[in-house]
């Protein structure tokens, strides 16, 4: 099994991925970060060196170094066929998945198709169980991806709306400070446009992942934090509603640092 943390390149039929391997415990996990981040956002995971732990950091396409075929859209079996290749590619049977926000979603639609082996489910603040209503209207549709992007090329319009719905409260001022920062360059921008659009079938079933979870043997954790406004612990509710068992444990942070915050734990 690889411990090494250089940068490996995984090539399948819809990209390149890239990867790099924490750790080297006797259980393998596989792990997807969040928007605007890379593999190396697990990298707090190396400096717990009895976590138990293999971790397989993966770069999302449009992040780090992974590369999307240009212009194509991910589905779900698209993502599932890539993880199937990757996991026969290094040998790699039984495994566990954590995803952090955006990481979520992917984690979620890989156990739709490999439940039956995973050991271990960590969903840290994840996205992809309660979906917004801003991400419906900006993706479902042609005309609202044209005034997505048009909102995105006007960026006073945006703030101008932003603004005017924190100040009637249907906005939380954090997550509009947080949408500011992420939305700073035209690079930014691009990638949250190429991310929230590209990525729009990557929908878990959320029906589907409670009967799989109470019918498999799968710990699933859940990690939340206690001052995050930009995916708050209620987002979880559609799946832990549905779920006979798991664990959840609340941190005493905001968003951005609640991977290293998990690290601390295990």
């Amino acid at each position: 099994m690889t411990t090494s943390t250089a940068v490996q390149f995984f090539d399948c039929h819809r990209g390149r991925v890239a990867f790099r391997v924490f750790g080297n415990g006797p259980a393998v996990m596989l792990a997807f970060h969040g928007f605007g981040q890379d593999n190396t956002a697990y990298q707090s995971f190396q400096n717990q060196p009895d976590n138990g732990f293999t971790v397989y950091a993966i770069d999302l396409f449009l992040h780090g170094k992974s590369q999307l075929t240009s212009g194509s859209l991910l589905t779900k079996v698209d993502w599932q066929q890539l993880i199937h290749g990757f996991l026969q590619e290094q040998g790699i049977n039984r495994f566990s998945l954590v995803g952090f926000s955006l990481g979520g979603r992917f984690s979620l639609a890989t156990l739709e198709a490999f439940a039956d082996r995973i050991d271990q489910l960590w969903l840290i603040a994840p996205d992809g169980i309660t979906r917004s209503l801003w991400y419906r209207l900006a993706t479902q549709s042609g005309t609202g991806r044209w005034l997505f992007r048009y909102t995105l090329q006007h960026l006073s319009v945006l703030n101008r709306v932003g603004h005017a719905l924190v100040r009637t409260g249907l906005l939380n001022r954090t997550a509009m400070r947080f949408a500011e920062l992420s939305l700073a360059t035209p690079q930014q921008r691009q990638l949250v446009y190429d991310t929230w659009t590209q990525f729009r079938h990557i929908r878990p079933n959320i029906d589907s992942i409670a009967a799989l979870l109470n019918n498999c043997p799968v710990h699933v954790r859940f990690f939340t934090g206690a001052f995050d406004r930009i995916v708050p612990g209620q987002y979880i509710l559609p799946l832990t509603d549905r779920l006979r068992q798991y664990d959840l444990t609340v941190l005493k942070t905001g968003h951005t640092h609640l991977i290293e915050q998990v690290a601390a734990q295990i």
